[in-house]
């Protein structure tokens, strides 16, 4: 399989992705960080911050690897292998880029600027912000979803989801919005070049593992 043929199957993921990047691509360019920042949080409440803290998790390593672990159990191990290493390599290089990119998180950057909806024990304060590892892991992993479900209008649930991911980060005042954005990108790139990669290794390898009916 090729990019082009990947991309031909998976035209809905592509296009609601394609449409998600427009709209970042508007933000980042049409406004300051700051200015961007503002924009996306208008408005602020104890239902949206209670729903949004939980609801971030599911970007969180954790999650990921449980949804991995919970697709093995019903038989769905090529696709469990897949979100498993999919999420391991995008949250390896997310990490690095932390390391080497040192950006400041909202908390840190719009120090002194009279912005009153950070959230007391969720607001992280250091300078770890790019990119985003939950957006990362939430993306690839919509992404994987995607291109093995059947009916390609469930993509339009899995790109939602991890939309709204990036979007908690964002509203809870961990990132940026580029900071999501480069997070969405590097998590749809690591799942197209693992899909492509690996796909054949992984049948092959669960092939010689399935035990010989008697």
């Amino acid at each position: 399989m090729t990019v082009s043929m990947l991309v031909k199957e998976n035209r809905i993921f592509f296009t609601g992705f394609f449409l998600f990047v427009l709209f970042a691509l508007f933000v980042l360019i049409g406004y300051s960080k700051a200015a961007g920042f503002y924009i996306l949080n208008p408005y602020h409440s104890r239902f949206w911050d209670q729903l949004f803290i939980y609801y971030t998790n599911a970007g969180d390593g954790f999650f990921c690897v449980a949804i991995g672990l919970l697709l093995f159990l019903f038989r769905k191990r090529f696709l469990g292998l897949m979100v498993l290493v999919t999420y391991a390599i995008s949250g390896i290089i997310a990490q690095v880029l932390k390391h080497f990119v040192r950006e400041a998180r909202p908390a840190v950057f719009l120090k002194g600027d009279p912005y009153r909806y950070f959230i007391e024990n969720v607001t992280l304060h250091n300078y770890q912000a790019f990119p985003s590892g939950h957006s990362a892991s939430a993306f690839a992993m919509a992404a994987v979803l995607s291109f093995a479900v059947t009916d390609k209008r469930f993509s339009l649930v899995f790109m939602a989801a991890a939309i709204l991911v990036g979007y908690s980060r964002i509203y809870l005042g961990q990132h940026f919005m580029d900071d999501v954005f480069v997070g969405s990108i590097l998590g749809v790139v690591t799942s197209i070049a693992c899909w492509l990669s690996f796909s054949d290794a992984f049948h092959r390898l669960l092939r010689k593992r399935k035990p010989a009916r008697s």
